[in-house]
């Protein structure tokens, strides 16, 4: 079972309620994969409630914890594909995906108006270029 948090939603005590319970209960079927880019919808995670250190929180609460990029697959697949199993591990397992927001489009990266904004017409073309662009150079990589 997978679920997708965001670093921003982790201030919520519902999030660490259910990490004590998957803990308690050794769900070791469960992999959290938090989109940990740092920004909330107010500002800095940091900043609005810090949580870090997230790795050492997960682990407090009982979890496998893996740090990856976010951006890299490589480093995504390696992390699932090294999922403990029951027999050897009854945790779950948090994988901290580190991001940025906007990721690959100049003028929203690491942004915290794109949380929630909404891009004009002109912003809207200028970042599907950019996208497109970076979309054939990946395709170009063997």
């Amino acid at each position: 079972m997978f679920v997708l948090l965001g670093d921003g939603e982790l201030a919520e005590g519902s999030n660490w309620e259910a990490a004590m319970a998957a803990a308690h209960y050794d769900l070791d079927n469960l992999v959290a994969i938090v989109d940990h880019n740092t920004l909330q919808i107010t500002g800095r995670t940091r900043d609005v409630c810090s949580n870090e250190p997230l790795d050492e929180k997960f682990r407090a609460f009982g979890w496998d914890v893996q740090t990856v990029n976010g951006h890299s697959i490589p480093e995504l697949t390696i992390a699932f594909s090294r999922r403990p199993q029951a027999a050897s591990s009854p945790k779950p397992l948090a994988i901290i995906a580190n991001t940025t927001k906007g990721k690959g489009v100049s003028f929203m990266e690491d942004v915290v108006k794109w949380h929630h904004g909404v891009p004009s017409d002109e912003e809207f073309a200028k970042a599907i270029a950019e996208l497109d662009l970076a979309i054939e150079k990946m395709q170009k990589q063997p």
